[in-house]
């Protein structure tokens, strides 16, 4: 046994190649030809398809804002609103507003999406997400407010 030869053996017998080297676009120019087509094909049997509805039932959702967000605004407290007095002094204060409760600590509240202005003066239910206070015993950042009768 001859081991030089085995080890010898020549390319053309191994792998055969699948395009002729002598025209390599002749495939190309036919893969684009055939991707149109059948991009073609595809879109129009695509656009006449009949279905229930215009829209997929997977891209309809329902809108959500920070007054209907009961996930994120779980902590609540109920009371009526005032306006906090400013600091003439400089004084660094939390909250824009402080909900008076009776019989409880008042609690300082601050909100970038509910005007707490409106609700001056009137009792109501805060919802929103405690966050941490430096001075005040409890600071609400309100999402949601309900007007109490």
């Amino acid at each position: 046994m001859n081991i030089e030869k085995v080890g010898s053996l020549e390319p053309d017998k191994i792998a055969k190649s699948i395009l002729p080297a002598d025209n390599p676009t002749r495939l190309i120019l036919g893969v684009v030809i055939a991707s149109l087509v059948l991009g073609t094909v595809t879109g129009y049997i695509l656009s006449t398809k009949k279905s229930g509805s215009a829209v997929s039932p997977l891209l309809v959702t329902t809108a959500k804002n920070a007054q209907s967000d009961t996930r994120t605004f779980k902590d609540f407290a109920q009371g009526i609103i005032k306006a906090k007095p400013q600091s003439t002094t400089g004084e660094y204060t939390e909250g824009t507003h402080t909900l008076e409760r009776t019989g409880a600590v008042p609690v300082a509240l601050t909100s970038s999406v509910v005007d707490l202005s409106k609700y001056e003066g009137k009792k109501v239910k805060v919802y929103g997400e405690t966050q941490k206070a430096l001075k005040e015993g409890w600071l609400l950042d309100v999402g949601k407010v309900e007007e109490i009768k």
